[in-house]
């Protein structure tokens, strides 16, 4: 898959290097991996919930469109917000681990963020260990 953000063999030396270090940080940079990683498909599922409830409902009248769209833009928004953190710290583990940054983008470029999501989210669900025969 070509990825434009993630950087899918750092991330796999990364994730490498943490699950099979023995050193009482590799145990915290788990941990962290562990609370980072479902940040970035909880963005993915908010922005697919809310395009489909925009979607599913295009005949609102105004005002309850206007409390669904900023409802849906809300939660977006706040999931965003985690996710550009999140971002940060996943480079700043790859560089404690002395390896390249997992993200390439600009965290700065709030769309580059979001594509990582994507990125992201699909390199985990195609390369899952756990697949149905």
């Amino acid at each position: 898959m070509d990825n434009q953000y993630l950087d899918e063999a750092t991330f796999r030396e990364l994730v490498y290097k943490i699950t099979t270090g023995t050193e009482p940080e590799c145990r915290e940079d788990r941990e962290v991996l562990n609370d980072i990683l479902p940040s970035f498909h909880a963005y993915v599922d908010a922005v697919i919930r809310g395009e489909t409830e925009l979607t599913l409902n295009p005949g609102t009248d105004g005002a309850n469109y206007r409390e669904m769209v900023m409802r849906y833009d809300q939660a977006r928004h706040s999931c965003h917000e985690a996710v550009i953190v999140n971002v940060r710290m996943l480079n700043r583990l790859a560089e404690l681990h002395k390896i390249p940054p997992v993200y390439t983008g600009d965290t700065t470029q709030r769309s580059q963020v979001a594509a990582f999501c994507l990125e992201l989210d699909q390199y985990l669900f195609v390369n899952r260990r756990m697949k149905l025969s």
